[in-house]
């Protein structure tokens, strides 16, 4: 296998032999704080939000043919999985060029900057940042993991006629209150095509049906339709398929130590039965677009 680094931004690894196209994208996961990272909260509190462990999970895709990419910074620094202009106004001491464009996400505290913890909705941040903070962290962070998935599905494409790409989330077993539906129970896993925007319909019964032969509870844009990962880069009309899946982290971990359950392993397992199967499946498409 093949490791690509930009350090504290991206790793990425790429198969060694029979490439599938097909990319698994884990952009929340990110355990790498920049050194000017600042927060009034306490550690366990900043760490909430991350959507734990999942970069393990899905490692085994490179066994299989596909490639996995991973943004190795915090969310709480700058989220991935957010619209580059989708910030609270009050979080940033100036203007930009374009203007912000908050959604219900930064009103909840958890747009492009988070303003609160995702667990108690504690601050997160210590003062507003300045623009040219901002602006370094779109340009350090945030552009260089979007325009390496980028990279990747157009690379796909070209070769392939096709690609398929999955981005991986995880999320608690109670909805939070960072959350639309707060207070509520989650699925084992939640399936997310914004409500067929982003890929077809045989995608997505792909991936339910194979993880619901595990004896999971899988939903569908229940939970979470897919946010700006599948969003900006999902083109089915040309050939990228782009899903989300999330996750319960309560299937893997302990929600309140944050250590791994000992289901991990098995959960690990049945996910990189998941790569191999899509891998396949991705192979046979590009085969048939041919």
């Amino acid at each position: 296998m093949k490791h690509h680094y930009l350090s504290g931004v991206l790793h990425r690894i790429d198969p060694a032999q029979s490439p599938a196209p097909l990319v698994f994208d884990i952009p929340r996961s990110g355990r790498d704080y920049p050194n000017d990272f600042r927060s009034p909260a306490g550690f366990n509190e900043v760490k909430s939000s991350i959507s734990m462990y999942v970069e393990e999970l899905f490692n085994q895709a490179p066994e299989h043919g596909a490639t996995w990419l991973y943004a190795c910074f915090p969310n709480g620094y700058i989220d991935a999985n957010r619209h580059e202009r989708d910030i609270d106004p009050a979080l940033i001491d100036g203007t930009l060029d374009n203007p912000f464009e908050p959604t219900d996400k930064s009103q909840l505290g958890v747009g492009l900057i988070h303003s609160v913890t995702d667990g108690s909705k504690a601050p997160l941040q210590q003062t507003p940042l300045s623009v040219e903070d901002l602006r370094r962290r779109l340009d350090n962070y945030y552009w260089p993991y979007h325009n390496e998935l980028a990279a990747i599905l157009e690379e796909m494409r070209n070769r392939s006629g096709i690609a398929y790409h999955v981005s991986c989330h995880s999320m608690s077993s109670i909805a939070r209150a960072v959350s639309r539906d707060a207070g509520a129970p989650r699925s084992d896993f939640d399936i997310g095509d914004r409500h067929g925007e982003t890929c077809g319909g045989e995608f997505v019964d792909m991936v339910t049906s194979f993880l619901s032969q595990f004896g999971y509870d899988v939903t569908v844009n229940k939970h979470f339709a897919g946010a700006e990962s599948i969003h900006k880069h999902a083109n089915p009309a040309n050939g990228i398929q782009s899903l989300q899946i999330e996750t319960r982290r309560g299937l893997y971990m302990d929600e309140e130590t944050y250590e791994k359950r000992p289901e991990f392993e098995t959960v690990r397992g049945h996910l990189g039965q998941l790569a191999a199967h899509l891998s396949d499946y991705a192979r046979q498409k590009a085969r048939d677009a041919r």
